[in-house]
């Protein structure tokens, strides 16, 4: 998990930058005033009309797409931005993880020769929403810096 959404100011912010940050927008639930609840919904849009947020569009474990008025939503438990890879919507990290894929061997095609700080940034940024061991299972990624994990030492 990347981190908590506190609101739909969060929620726009993410929507808005997902191709710059990655990931997705998941909540554990959605209540509607109608008692309908969803589980695991992914969003994928959050409307504004001027200043105010007027819709959110979401999709179901079901793969059903909703858009639905604000004033119809009673609750959004355990919002969070999360890795594509990490989605428990397996419809939508399906879906998301083919729109990361198709995006990273296109950028390796068009940067093939040129391995510029930039182009390194995005293609671990999508390796990594990916899953890095998915990613270099379909794009050769060896041109990335290896980066080790941190070891923790204990000092007392």
């Amino acid at each position: 998990m990347r981190y908590q959404i506190n609101g739909y100011t969060d929620m726009y912010t993410v929507i808005a930058n997902e191709r710059k940050i990655g990931g997705a927008i998941e909540a554990g639930s959605i209540r509607l005033r109608t008692g309908e609840m969803f589980a695991n919904a992914v969003l994928t849009r959050l409307e504004m009309s001027g200043a105010h947020f007027c819709s959110i569009g979401f999709v179901t474990e079901e793969g059903q797409r909703l858009i639905v008025h604000v004033d119809d939503i009673s609750m959004i438990a355990d919002a969070r931005h999360v890795n594509v890879c990490d989605l428990r919507n397996d419809g939508m990290r399906a879906e998301k993880k083919a729109e990361r894929l198709k995006r990273l061997k296109r950028l390796c095609e068009l940067n093939e020769g040129s391995c510029t700080l930039t182009f390194q940034e995005e293609a671990l940024l999508l390796a990594e929403d990916i899953g890095l061991e998915e990613a270099h299972a379909h794009v050769d990624l060896s041109f990335l810096p290896q980066v080790e994990k941190a070891r923790v030492i204990r000092i007392a």
